[in-house]
């Protein structure tokens, strides 16, 4: 669901969990504290696909991405929500929680967030799209005016033939 949520792509569900337990490594003093089982057999463990992520991997990607990480389960407010190391207006990661194991990615269609989080130097999310679109539309009045002044010319050109078949009676 994070990978979704990041990259716009599902299928780079094992890049996202390989990172995600590399930084939980990187930062076992704190994440340690959180986890009952000796540290490296929960991260070998959670490093398997079919092991699925919990609360401290969401805490873990928020900071990584820092961006928020909302999870919804049951309501249309979230029953977390996991914070990066510094607060930013980016929007966030939003979940869903189902059955107390899995996670599914919450989209909203109106508001593109793909790619905020990766350290991208300017980017902004829709802006691709906003270009093309405004690129469509300008391509599609050019289109529409010059067939106006085709027409124009076809209304013009049949006056002037009308007109010197008159002139010649």
């Amino acid at each position: 669901s994070t990978a979704d949520q990041v990259y716009g792509d599902q299928d780079m569900h094992e890049v996202v969990r390989k990172h995600c337990m590399d930084y939980l490594m990187k930062n076992a003093d704190y994440f340690s504290n959180y986890v009952t089982e000796d540290f490296t057999t929960y991260i070998n463990r959670k490093r398997k696909s079919t092991c699925h992520g919990n609360h401290i991997e969401m805490q873990a990607m928020a900071e990584m991405y820092n961006r928020p990480v909302e999870v919804y389960q049951y309501g249309t407010e979230p029953i977390n929500t996991f914070h990066g190391i510094q607060h930013h207006e980016d929007e966030p990661i939003r979940v869903s929680y189902h059955r107390n194991i899995h996670y599914n990615s919450v989209v909203n269609p109106n508001k593109a967030t793909i790619g905020v989080g990766l350290g991208l130097p300017s980017f902004k999310p829709g802006l691709a799209e906003q270009s093309l679109m405004k690129s469509a539309i300008k391509t599609s009045e050019e289109s529409w005016i010059e067939q106006q002044m085709l027409e124009d010319k076809k209304r013009a050109t049949d006056w002037e033939a009308t007109n010197e078949a008159i002139e010649e009676q």
